[in-house]
């Protein structure tokens, strides 16, 4: 094999460790994300229990306002039952009073629904404060892991780039810049065998002249489609 291969071949293989590390560390930010939306999912469930909890109370509390208010009402209307002597006058206080008397009615059987419902509303919040405190508790141990993965990654990173420089002595500028460009546009795949008259970066069928042209390992070939330095398995 041409020494020349051999090494783009070592460099290759460090640039893809590279690649791979890079490839991660550019994930992250998408993984601390979906972690993050996960976690306001869970506030929000929870801030959905709360608040249709406070709305009930709040109704309850007008409620409470409002039958306080009726029967105060109802009290004045007594009090001037008791002062009049006219009866159509007792007869007008008296249908106020009843009237009054069948809201409150109305009144209580909502305050009873809202109290039934806030009752079954309970488990539903405790549950959605219990996953709620899971949720979080998860998340930060996940962003945590992430934090400790981002360093490693950035160490492994720094070693991959401090190894490559010595890769890369001896050869060719010329050659070196195509493999560059190759590495990058063929998706980490400068160099490739061919193995059945096949290129196996593009998977096209390679001339018999280029076969032996690779073969005889005098120079270093591409492949006619793509572009891709080829080199026969050892």
């Amino acid at each position: 094999m041409l020494p020349s291969i051999e090494k783009l071949l070592t460099l290759q293989d460090l640039d893809q460790k590279l690649r791979a590390v890079l490839n991660e560390i550019s994930a992250l930010p998408l993984e601390k994300a979906t972690r993050e939306r996960e976690l306001k999912a869970a506030d929000d469930r929870l801030e959905a229990a709360r608040s249709r909890q406070r709305e009930l109370e709040i109704e309850r509390k007008k409620l409470e306002i409002e039958v306080k208010a009726k029967q105060d009402q109802i009290g004045r209307y007594r009090n001037q039952q008791l002062e009049t002597r006219k009866n159509e006058e007792f007869s007008a206080l008296r249908h106020e009073i009843e009237t009054a008397e069948k809201l409150i009615r109305e009144l209580e059987d909502r305050e009873l629904a809202i109290m039934e419902e806030t009752e079954a509303l309970r488990p539903s919040l405790e549950a959605a404060q219990q996953a709620h405190v899971a949720e979080k508790m998860k998340v930060e141990s996940h962003m945590a892991s992430l934090v400790v993965r981002l360093e490693n990654l950035r160490s492994r990173q720094r070693e991959l780039e401090e190894a490559r420089p010595p890769l890369t002595e001896g050869l060719d500028e010329d050659l070196l810049d195509r493999y560059n460009r190759l590495f990058k546009s063929k998706g980490g795949l400068a160099l490739v065998t061919v193995e059945h008259e096949v290129c196996t970066g593009c998977h096209m069928k390679v001339n018999t002249q280029t076969i032996l042209e690779a073969r005889g390992e005098k120079a270093i070939i591409a492949c006619p489609q793509c572009g891709r330095f080829l080199y026969e398995p050892k």
